[in-house]
């Protein structure tokens, strides 16, 4: 319908048998077996408002949600073609509060793929009874909406959680400065049976 809403990732299993497990925010639920699902949806460059819409899977299964952490695990309804080039990311479920930077990979309002830098080390916080991960402020690049739902990876580019929510938007052509929320991959990975936790999966 022309609408775009959220972001996600491909996560890979412990299996690595290519299953297409796509990993989103729970806020973003409704209607999930009829989305349809846009990859490489970018351009090489920091210019222009056009990208490729033409490599796209369409419908998911939910698989596990909670929204104690905002995760939503969906199955693809076909794995994306080979000539899609997609890639299966790695995960940390350490929860470990080592992690010293991060960075977002995400397509806020739909829009091309855009990146944000956290030099700083994000850590654990308690949003709306949400278990978060807290970037204070991006240093380079910011999410908006639409943007909920992608990954937040660490320093050693694994994927630590999901965006949950926050205050940081475009202020003109700057960064307005203000924080971002994740839940955390960590949170997510336990919880009272499969259809709650990443664990099964």
């Amino acid at each position: 319908g022309g609408f775009a809403s959220c972001t996600g990732a491909l996560v890979n299993n412990t299996s690595q048998d290519g299953t297409p497990y796509f990993l989103t925010a729970n806020h973003c639920l409704g209607g999930q077996n009829n989305w349809v699902f846009y990859f490489n949806h970018e351009t090489t460059g920091c210019n222009g408002n056009n990208g490729p819409t033409d490599q796209s899977v369409s419908g998911s299964t939910l698989r596990a949600s909670n929204g104690g952490s905002d995760f939503a695990l969906l199955e693809l309804s076909q794995t994306p073609p080979s000539d899609f080039d997609v890639q299966y990311v790695g995960w940390d479920n350490s929860d470990n509060t080592t992690v010293t930077s991060a960075v977002g990979i995400h397509h806020p309002s739909g829009d091309l793929k855009k990146i944000c830098f956290e030099n700083d080390a994000p850590y654990h916080q308690n949003v709306f009874g949400t278990s978060c991960w807290y970037i204070d402020e991006w240093e380079d690049g910011v999410t908006e909406g639409g943007s909920s739902g992608s990954p937040l990876f660490d320093q050693n580019h694994r994927i630590i959680g999901q965006l949950f929510g926050g205050g940081a938007a475009c202020q003109g052509s700057s960064n307005n400065g203000q924080p971002d929320w994740y839940g955390r991959f960590g949170a997510s990975w336990d919880g009272n049976n499969s259809s709650s936790r990443l664990r099964d999966w």
